[in-house]
């Protein structure tokens, strides 16, 4: 049996109650972390969660409340002195960032103790994380709007939502979405679990979705300090049809 664990699920704006965006799936032999917010080292290890346990790393994007620990992961498990390889998942124009990310910050493949190996996925196309973890990824347009500041990095603009399939169970992650449009990607699958943030989207949109995806369960993440309302609203209303919702706190888990 696979399990999910919240490791972050704050917003981007700073809480002393949640670190920032991070979730963790344990399935039989492979232990996948999804995104890898600020602070996501010290997040493992307030959950006692071993670095070394990690083999993967998925990005949804570069956004620094779901990247930017990486650099500082990466270094804790050099420091410890790491030696089995660890995988990296992003879509594959943005693999060269993320390398060049690595040398600037003076982690050269060459001098790590451990192999990283980059894996680029391409949208709308299925690739196995490993025999029990298939991703399919599309892209939202929740980084669209920055399209106008940055044309000369128009190979950076990637943003993506996924379905996860493990135990034949099909998770819908939202990532960080532009618009209620984007709550509807998946909308031709069949969803046992949907995680989605609440920081870029309204409760109306998320209530909306809900009635027309009917996940088994709904989980909101990306909370700030100030959305209890917020959440408080979506549970109500869409306990009237039934559908079980959950706000998402560090270190919640259940099983898949």
């Amino acid at each position: 049996m696979s399990e999910l664990i919240f490791i972050g699920t704050g917003s981007a704006l700073e809480s002393l109650d949640r670190f920032h965006s991070s979730f963790l799936i344990k399935s039989k032999n492979y232990n996948l972390l999804i995104d890898a917010g600020d602070g996501v080292s010290k997040a493992l290890l307030n959950q006692q969660i071993n670095y070394f346990s990690i083999d993967g790393i998925l990005f949804t994007h570069f956004h620094p409340d779901h990247f930017s620990g990486f650099g500082g992961l990466i270094v804790q498990m050099e420091i410890l002195q790491r030696e089995e390889p660890l995988e990296i998942f992003a879509h594959s124009k943005l693999i060269p960032f993320i390398k060049d990310y690595l040398h600037l910050s003076y982690l050269y493949e060459k001098r790590l103790k451990f192999k990283i190996n980059f894996v680029g996925y391409e949208h709308e196309e299925d690739f196995n994380i490993c025999d029990n973890l298939k991703v399919i990824s599309k892209n939202n347009t929740h980084i669209d709007i920055y399209k106008k500041y940055g044309a000369e990095f128009k190979n950076y603009f990637s943003s993506s939502s996924f379905i996860l399939t493990t135990e034949n169970k099909k998770i819908f992650y939202t990532g960080d979405i532009g618009s209620g449009n984007d709550l509807y990607i998946f909308s031709d699958e069949k969803i046992n679990y949907m995680i989605t943030e609440i920081t870029h989207v309204s409760a109306v949109d998320i209530i909306e979705a809900v009635k027309t995806i009917k996940p088994e369960k709904l989980y909101l993440t990306h909370i700030s300090d100030a959305d209890t309302q917020k959440i408080n609203s979506i549970i109500k209303e869409n306990s009237k049809f039934y559908i079980s919702t959950i706000e998402a706190k560090d270190g919640l888990k259940f099983k898949i």
